[in-house]
């Protein structure tokens, strides 16, 4: 895990597919990600994907670079997670300070105080991957992945 663990903690756009009884959506979320490879993000309670997962926490998620110079050197991570809202405001606070890391400019409006009590429903969001394919084209050249089942 250390392998995709480090790419995934370079990256700072992530793309989620979440789904309802009659849809599939998805949407492009910044994150941060702690040493278990626990992924928190922030997003509003009332988007399409947000209203998705309160109904159905499973969901699907890539992170991908590539170098614009070069077609063959490629990353990337597509997973699958369960994803819910923060619990707490230990667990927002954790969300907040990994998203600090990526994004020192949200410190100024970022805090739990914002998160439990802004006007467009934004919250902190959790999601615990249980299965993560990482491509590499530099370590693993003509193979080019590796699987990580999580639990």
């Amino acid at each position: 895990m250390e392998k995709p663990l480090k790419f995934i903690k370079n990256q700072k756009l992530m793309v989620i597919a979440s789904r309802d009884e009659k849809d599939v959506w998805v949407a492009n979320v910044y994150f941060g990600v702690d040493e278990k490879a626990t992924i928190y993000f922030i997003s509003p309670k009332n988007t399409k994907h947000s209203k998705m997962i309160l109904k159905n926490p499973n969901i699907a998620f890539s992170i991908a670079w590539f170098d614009p110079s070069n077609h063959k050197n490629r990353k990337a991570i597509q997973g699958l997670g369960v994803c819910r809202q923060a619990k707490n405001p230990t667990e927002v606070a954790n969300g907040i300070k990994l998203l600090y890391k990526k994004f020192p400019d949200l410190r100024d409006i970022l805090t739990v105080k914002w998160i439990m009590t802004n006007v467009w429903g934004s919250k902190i969001w959790v999601l615990k991957p249980t299965y993560m394919k990482y491509w590499d084209d530099e370590i693993y050249g003509e193979d080019e992945t590796e699987e990580f089942t999580l639990k």
